[in-house]
């Protein structure tokens, strides 16, 4: 009798550790699943990014040939994406800089706001005739260099071999010396402060689409403050702004900013599941957010001790 009961025992121990590896297999198995599906969407998204960049440059060399002195994209959309922090579709904006020329009012002022609603309407309709089953549509941020221009001192700009020129030549554009970056980078995050201070009473009665509105005020905010707080110790600091997120995610640890490395990460991470469920679960978009003013947060109490 005893045996019998030791042999069930043993039997039953060697059934839960069968199940057990099983288990550890399917996870495994999952996980590489996981990332072999990330680099296929991901290889997917830069086709589509690709695919909108090539039908704005058409836009603008049919009906804008003659105010137009350059375009180029810069930013994510235009770096190496080593992993899925680089890029999240939707998330992630495609950045187009338009230097009109000098007796251009190129979408300046009101006159222009029909004009500029058929070109989104243009865009959108070639990019799905183009790409009839795409994964995403890219959102694009057209940018009228005219006022950045006139805040030089406090912009910088991409090196020329950090561009992609999409029409005309643009020329290599002045940056501040160093310690300058530096200090604008640095004020940038102790401005932030003020902003993320009010996110608590803002989030109070948001839901649905209210919570996108608040991704979308926070996003442009997120993405460079750990390339800002990383710039006060850089020897170059412009060289930072070339890198992509991976990169920017191993200097923070390497600097032991490992908080702010993670949340960083999750930040983007949120926002691809956010994307895979089309941004219709409130309670991804509020994951999204809550990791965003984590970063904040940190990067603002590491200015706060370095301006002490």
């Amino acid at each position: 009798m005893l045996f019998i009961q030791f042999k069930d025992t043993l039997c039953l121990l060697i059934l839960i550790v069968i199940i057990s590896e099983i288990i550890s297999i399917i996870n495994c198995y999952g996980i590489s699943l996981k990332m072999s599906e990330y680099s296929a969407y991901m290889k997917q998204a830069k086709k589509e990014v690709e695919s909108s960049l090539e039908i704005w440059k058409s836009i603008f060399e049919e009906e804008y040939s003659e105010t137009i002195d350059y375009v180029y994209c810069k930013g994510s959309a235009t770096k190496n994406w080593e992993s899925f922090i680089d890029y999240v579709p939707v998330l992630s904006d495609v950045d187009i800089h338009v230097k009109p020329k000098e007796h251009s009012n190129f979408f300046m002022d009101d006159s222009f706001i029909f004009e500029s609603i058929n070109i989104s309407e243009q865009y959108e309709t070639r990019f799905i005739e183009e790409n009839p089953n795409y994964f995403h549509l890219p959102r694009m941020q057209v940018i009228n260099l005219k006022k950045l221009f006139n805040a030089v001192d406090t912009v910088i700009f991409p090196k020329k071999n950090e561009m992609r020129i999409l029409m005309g030549e643009p020329g290599e554009m002045n940056n501040p010396p160093n310690d300058v970056i530096k200090k604008i980078d640095l004020q940038r995050l102790v401005e932030l402060e003020e902003f993320f201070q009010t996110i608590p009473h803002s989030m109070i009665d948001r839901t649905g689409l209210d919570l996108w509105c608040m991704i979308r005020r926070m996003n442009w905010k997120v993405s460079p403050s750990p390339f800002r707080l990383l710039s006060q110790t850089s020897e170059n600091p412009l060289d930072l702004w070339a890198l992509n997120r991976s990169k920017i995610s191993e200097e923070l640890e390497k600097n032991d900013y490992h908080l702010i490395a993670e949340s960083y990460k999750d930040y983007y991470y949120e926002g691809w599941i956010a994307f895979m469920e089309d941004f219709t679960n409130s309670q991804s978009l509020r994951r999204i957010i809550s990791s965003g003013y984590e970063v904040l947060r940190l990067c603002v109490d590491e200015a706060r001790k370095i301006t002490e």
